[in-house]
């Protein structure tokens, strides 16, 4: 199966969701998390056997005539597949985290997301002190849906998860600079501050972690289009990077771009 949301040829066996390929596009490495490595985030940590495969990920794909551009930017990019199915009740998710701070900047650095397949959530967690030994404090909760071609920006001080609420696998693609990245936090919380499920009917069910001990109220948003910023619905990150790299100046100018980011969100709310 071809899948042509992403920008160069990538194409998924559709028995065992593996992913190959266009002729020199080679990923620099490969991963996949098992149950067993992300129990401790789950709704329901008995809710399948610690083997069974739950998302794999595929980093730094790009051609070889578009590695230069790449490296001036320093950027990276990737392919994440989730599995289909529920576990114990709750979507398929990857483990999510924090970024930490960058040399020079106030604010963590921004990471922009797409959805190359399926339907996703993305679920936003907003702390301040995410990088101190207190309570972590959750000052803002929410979940942006989005679907094929949709784009997501995380602002920053945001921990993200991803989670795929659609009934086939789900592959999200990532650009972001690279920055010290922070499972801990969330480690230590059994999660983020609330748990996807899926009822019977289908419709989202969002159940509150009970490690946490103060949880603000969940906010639902839908992913926007934002031309400015070299997110078109129609067009790859991918090829947005290669024909306009200055508008993807967020992704390293977080003080510049945070209320623009936030903007996006919040009109999203409205729909």
């Amino acid at each position: 199966m071809k899948l042509t949301s992403f920008g160069p040829d990538v194409f998924m066996d559709e028995k065992n969701y593996a992913l190959s390929f266009e002729e020199g596009l080679v990923p620099k490495s490969s991963s996949s998390k098992y149950f067993g490595q992300v129990k401790n985030l789950a709704y329901d940590p008995g809710g399948t056997g610690d083997d069974e495969l739950c998302y794999t990920f595929y980093q730094d794909l790009m051609r070889e005539k578009d590695k230069a551009l790449f490296e001036r930017y320093s950027y990276t990019n990737g392919i994440t597949v989730l599995m289909p199915g529920l576990v114990g009740g709750e979507c398929r998710k990857n483990s999510g985290h924090y970024h930490d701070y960058v040399k020079g900047h106030t604010k963590t650095l921004t990471e922009v997301y797409e959805v190359i397949a399926g339907k996703a959530a993305f679920l936003l967690q907003e702390s301040h002190n995410f990088d101190s030994e207190e309570e972590l404090k959750v000052e803002s909760m929410t979940v942006v849906l989005a679907s094929e071609g949709d784009k997501v920006i995380v602002p920053p001080f945001c921990a993200h998860c991803i989670s795929n609420i659609g009934d086939g696998p789900m592959l999200f693609g990532n650009l972001a600079a690279p920055c010290p990245l922070r499972y801990d936090p969330i480690q230590k919380k059994h999660g983020f501050g609330v748990y996807i499920l899926k009822n019977s009917d289908g419709s989202l069910k969002y159940v509150p972690n009970p490690h946490y001990k103060a949880l603000p109220e969940l906010r639902i948003s839908y992913a926007q289009e934002a031309p400015d910023l070299g997110l078109i619905r129609t067009r790859s990150l991918y090829d947005s990077f290669l024909e306009e790299p200055e508008k993807l100046e967020f992704l390293y100018e977080p003080e510049k771009y945070e209320n623009r980011v936030w903007e996006l969100i919040r009109k999203g709310e409205q729909e």
